[in-house]
């Protein structure tokens, strides 16, 4: 039994902290790959905003109005800043909206139009879903008896709306400039630091994009 005991060895200090010193590399390496799987998430939501724009004004230059302005008034019809993606079609139907066949606004006008114009492919629902599983669309906005036309990013952590508001306005208020923070069915129009944001950088916002024309 005394022998048995004495062939029993533990671990060393030395041999505890090399192996305490891999869990930390390990651990160090798992949070930095998260880090740039984060960055890279919110630098697509970036590109994705700005690539819209393009389309926006793609599509503006064929045929005089954005996409989704079924009535030429030159402002985007679709007025709902909570939409989800599920308010998207499952099947589209690539066809102009103008001249308005019928009088309501319909979420799926947008990409159909941008469909039939053949400057995207794919279906309402699937391009209405941004990388956070949120809804991104064009929509007509109104705040003080004006309509804007914008670009709705739902459901985004708080650091990629930050990054899109650095990259867009070159500073971070979600109350000024071209990114802005949704407010009921506007968007905010006085000076915030992004103070829903306060919590954590994980906490979900909607953002706003004002792509032609700002209040201020």
């Amino acid at each position: 039994m005394k022998e048995r005991l004495k062939n029993a060895k533990g671990f060393t200090l030395i041999e505890l902290a090399i192996v305490l010193v891999i869990i930390g590399i390990i651990l160090g390496a798992v949070l930095k790959g998260q880090e740039l799987i984060n960055n890279a998430k919110a630098e697509r939501v970036v590109n994705d905003s700005r690539g819209l724009v393009a389309l926006a004004y793609t599509f503006y230059d064929r045929y005089g109005r954005f996409p989704g302005d079924c009535n030429a008034s030159g402002t985007v019809n679709y007025t709902n800043a909570t939409a989800t993606p599920t308010t998207f079609a499952a099947t589209a139907t690539p066809e102009f909206c103008y001249p308005p066949v019928i009088n309501t606004a319909l979420p799926n006008h947008q990409w159909n139009e941008l469909l039939q114009a053949q400057l995207l492919s794919g279906i309402p629902r699937d391009l209405a879903k941004n990388l956070y599983n949120g809804a991104m669309y064009f929509a007509g906005l109104t705040s003080g008896g004006v309509v804007y036309n914008a670009i709705m990013q739902r459901q985004i952590p708080c650091y990629a709306a930050k990054m899109l508001d650095k990259n867009i306005d070159g500073s971070l208020d979600a109350g000024l400039g071209s990114i802005r923070e949704r407010e009921v069915n506007t968007f905010r129009t006085t000076t915030d630091a992004w103070t829903n944001c306060t919590a954590s950088e994980s906490t979900l916002v909607d953002v706003v994009y004002l792509f032609d024309k700002t209040p201020n």
